[in-house]
Order: structure tokens, then sequence, then C-alpha cells
């Protein structure tokens, strides 16, 4: 079984850490909240409760468990949303996706393709322009289709020096694109495009800026005319101001920066690097407006069938064990013999997120929790094993 992706910060990087001050936001929790109503009866509660409980034991704070299938919805929490309010996380509240924001890029994506206003064959240079093409290596054999499957080449930006370590040192002062572009610039491709797989934040920086290049909109303009508008989905947010997030109700944010098991409140830097991770990782969202798009996109109501099917191309590396990726979705497979599972994860330096799809029982399963796995410890081992826990159960559910 391959391992979950995790940006992992060299343990050396921690000497050039600064202080990073303590987040402010220590009122109680108060979410905008899901309007529906959890099935109180629902047949898979029980265990997920118990899963969530036990890791909320073995330290993680707070956890948020949204499941939708035939038996209808059923939230689940546990722990605190707050640690300094002894706020308990409460069903339905916001919270940032990170890289579940790649299937929304995905999609949009799809949704120009079958506009015919790009082919997914053709070269960047078909798309972008040339400021900012010079600052990527071989983008005259990069296609569009290598940038949505991680098979470009292209280094991953959130894994360069230069990022990792203005993270620590300075991290409510995110890079700009322009900024994270000139990080990229003069680093060679990691292999020739279209022969590996390496996950990289920067394909799906590109396809932003090519998405509002060849449509002449933001970003935010084509999620919501494209996405959020037609499927009604009103708590869904392209980055969230400070005063927004505390409007809205997100959880606090927390950070095991030395291995201790000592977490940290770093919810302005989590916020920081949200805002600033755009079309790989810059949405905020309720866990029912997730599964609602999801249950949207696989049932074909947000691109069409032979769209989706496309994304649903798994390649593999040359080292994998198994597929890794698609278009917009990470491959699993938690139940030898079954349909294979798929959806995507997200980390940011204070949080950890999943929506996951099992076709054989239609179950779409999404979990948040609000501490970072960002490190070689503790924290990257209890998130993972609580995510396997909740997957594995959720692929071989059966009533």
């Amino acid at each position: 079984m391959k391992t979950f992706k995790i940006i992992l910060i060299a343990a050396i990087a921690l000497l050039l850490a600064g202080s990073c001050s303590k987040d402010p936001f220590t009122t109680d929790y108060q979410p905008n909240l899901d309007e529906f109503e959890s099935n109180p009866n629902h047949p898979m509660k029980d265990s997920i409760q118990f899963i969530i409980e036990k890791y909320i034991e073995r330290g993680i704070p707070g956890v948020q468990v949204v499941v939708k299938n035939n038996d209808g919805w059923l939230h689940v929490t546990g722990g605190q949303a707050k640690i300094e309010s002894n706020s308990p996380f409460k069903p339905g509240g916001a919270s940032w996706l990170f890289s579940i924001t790649k299937t929304y890029t995905a999609a949009l994506v799809m949704k120009q393709i079958e506009k015919k206003v790009i082919e997914p064959d053709n070269l960047l240079k078909d798309y972008l322009p040339e400021r900012i093409l010079i600052h990527l290596e071989g983008s005259d054999k990069i296609t569009v289709r290598m940038l949505l499957n991680h098979s470009s080449g292209i280094v991953n930006v959130t894994e360069l020096p230069e990022f990792m370590v203005g993270q620590l040192n300075d991290p409510l002062n995110q890079p700009s694109v322009t900024e994270r572009l000139a990080m990229v610039k003069g680093n060679p491709l990691a292999f020739e495009p279209g022969t590996d797989f390496m996950y990289s934040n920067t394909n799906y920086l590109l396809l932003q800026l090519l998405l509002e290049n060849v449509t002449g909109k933001s970003y935010e303009q084509l999620l919501k005319s494209e996405i959020l508008q037609p499927l009604n989905l009103e708590q869904t947010y392209f980055k969230v101001s400070d005063q927004q997030a505390v409007n809205l109700g997100l959880p606090n944010y927390y950070f095991d920066r030395y291995a201790n098991e000592q977490l940290e409140n770093i919810t302005t830097w989590n916020n920081a690097l949200a805002n600033a991770s755009d079309g790989y990782g810059g949405i905020a969202s309720t866990p029912a407006d997730v599964v609602k798009f999801y249950d949207a996109l696989v049932k074909g109501k947000v691109v069409s069938a032979s769209s989706l099917q496309e994304m649903k191309t798994w390649i593999s590396g040359k080292t994998s064990t198994e597929p890794e990726y698609g278009e917009g979705f990470e491959y699993w497979q938690f139940n030898e013999g079954s349909t294979p599972q798929f959806g995507h994860e997200g980390d940011g330096i204070g949080c950890s997120t999943q929506v996951f799809f099992v076709p054989d029982n239609h179950t779409i399963l999404y979990i948040n929790t609000n501490v970072g796995r960002q490190l070689f410890g503790p924290y990257l081992f209890k998130i993972t094993d609580m995510k396997r826990e909740l997957c594995r159960y959720a692929a071989n559910w059966s009533e």
C-alpha cells in the first residue's frame, strides 16, 4: 500500500525557525454550520465514533468526519476545535481543504476542454505567455495533461529550500505567485516530461494561471460560475482573510514544531499558507459542500462522463507499486479485489484533510483534523494511521 503524500521538512531546517507568535483566535468556536440532518441511526456511526475517539485519546486535538451513502448523511466529531477556549468541534463547520482544491482545479480544466478552449495534449506554449514560460525548464515538451497528472517533471515549489526556510522564518509573509515562479526558475526537470510521476504543487499553480489566461477570468470567478453557483455550494470559499476566518468560525490549527507532542497554535500561519496556495490548495469549505461537490462530480453533474473517466486514467511512477494519480484524483485500494477508491488528500502546516469515494458501496467520506503532519514525528503517524483506518473501514463497509 503506497504511503500518503506528505511534504517532509528536514529536521535540520528547524534550527532556522524563527518564533511564530501565538495565534490570537482564542474566542469560543462559533462556526456557520451546514444545514442538514445527520442520520442518528446511521449504521456506520458507532464504528466511526470509536475510531475518532481512539485517536483523540492519542493526542489529536479535533476531528470532523462526514459520510454520505445509501443510509443517508452521517456527521461525527470529536475533540476540540479550539484548545484555548475548550471549544468542542461542532458538526458542519468550515475548514481549509488544501490539496483537495486540486480536484476542483482539474474539473475547471476539464470543463474548458469540453468547450474546446483547451486541448489537453497541446503544449504549454499554446496557453501560457512567455513571461511565465521563461521560469520553466523544458516547457516546450510539457502538455496540459502532464500538469494534470503530475508527469511534467517540474519541481514542487513547496519542497524547495527557499520556500521551506521562508515558512519557518517568516511564515506570515507568504511568497506571491511571481516569487514562487522565480523559485522554480533554473531548476532542472526531475525527469523527461511524460516518463515518470512526481507530485508537484507547481503543476496546479500553472493550471490556475493557464485557466485565467485562456478565459480572461480569475480563478475565483471561474470557481463560482462553473462549479459553486450551478451546484448551490454557498459555503465554499477561495481565499479567506483572518477576519473572515473568524466570522466563518474556522477552527484553530496546531503544529508539533519540535516533534515532542507539544502543540503550538499556528492558526495565522496556517491561514496565511492556505491563502497563498491558490489553485493547488486555496479553498475552504464546509464538509457538506465538499461531499456535495464530489457527489455531483462522480454522478456526471460537473463534467461529462468521458471527462470523469479521463480524470480516472491512472498513471504510475517508475518506482510505484500501484497507480498513483489520475487528473485531479488520487488512487487508493483499501479493499483487495474491489473497484479502486479515489479522491484527494490535503495537508496544511496545521491541518490534514481527505475526501474519499468508494464506488462499490457509493460512500463518500470526508475527514478533517486541526493538527498538521508536515514533519516527521508522532503526529505524522497518528494522523496517517487514523485516515487509513477510516478509509479502510469505508472501503470494506457492507450492511
